[in-house]
């Protein structure tokens, strides 16, 4: 379940039949300086969600351990600046969340490297085969995800409703159609 609003959004995903759950939330603080796992007071995160409806701040309540972390991503990067060493995951691609593709792309990376180790060949080629055949993919998952938080999770006044307008359009197989290339295939090659 998605709870999107401006600056801010929850996703809250059932396990053991309801009875417990994974539950993040994100909202635009202008953090000072990069956290991982800094531990946090519920009051904190609350005030990145005043402005949004009491439902989904009740979700909100039902969290005692909070832990702040940083997002970070930047822009691609089309080659490896070492031609005997191969980048991945984030180290290669870190991105947003907000396709949940960070993890994806590593191991998407490891099969795709995989492959063609195992075909054997000269280290450095096989290195740049490597590079030519994931970077597009990466970097549109990058700046894709970048791009669906502005403009689907956090958009407020007439850009939230215009997202809104559009979303409640689609139907189910509409929908999959436009992530169809995130998800289908095997992602190793290609856009």
């Amino acid at each position: 379940m998605l709870w999107a609003g401006p600056k801010c959004h929850i996703v809250h995903d059932p396990f053991q039949g309801w009875r417990s759950f994974n539950l993040v939330v994100t909202y635009h603080n202008d953090a000072p300086e990069p956290v991982a796992g800094k531990p946090v007071g519920a009051g904190q995160i609350r005030k990145g969600f005043e402005h949004v409806s009491p439902m989904a701040r009740q979700i909100i309540d039902k969290e005692r351990d909070w832990k702040l972390w940083g997002l970070c991503d930047r822009d691609p990067i089309m080659t490896c600046p070492e031609s005997r060493m191969a980048l991945q995951g984030d180290a290669a691609h870190p991105m947003l969340q907000y396709f949940a593709q960070g993890a994806c792309m590593a191991m998407e990376d490891a099969v795709c490297l995989s492959a063609l180790v195992g075909d054997g060949g000269d280290i450095p080629e096989i290195l740049t085969a490597y590079q030519k055949k994931r970077r597009l993919r990466t970097a549109r998952v990058q700046l894709q995800s970048r791009k669906i938080g502005e403009h689907i999770y956090h958009p407020d006044g007439a850009h939230a409703a215009l997202r809104n307008a559009l979303m409640s359009a689609k139907t189910p197989e509409q929908w999959y159609d436009t992530v169809e290339w995130l998800y289908g295939g095997t992602g190793l090659m290609g856009v």
